[in-house]
């Protein structure tokens, strides 16, 4: 169901493991060229705000900054 969603939304899920979850594409992609940090910044705060909203405590939302991908991977938590 959150795969689903995320590719609704022009992310590109790739399950890189079983405890990784990586952001292929980003939707803002135009925009991060020109500001980075902002559009990055937002989707990592989306995605941590997302789930605690959620209660996911097992899950985080990590930058991880690639080039030509989204900057953000879920990864278990510790």
């Amino acid at each position: 169901m959150a795969t689903t969603m995320l590719h609704r939304h022009g992310f590109e899920p790739d399950r890189i493991s079983p405890t990784c979850l990586r952001l292929r594409t980003c939707p803002f992609h135009p925009l991060a060229a020109k500001a980075p940090e902002m559009v990055c910044g937002v989707n990592h705060a989306f995605f941590a705000g997302l789930l605690d909203g959620l209660g996911a405590t097992s899950v985080q939302a990590v930058l991880d900054p690639r080039a030509g991908e989204c900057c953000v991977e879920l990864r278990a938590h510790p």
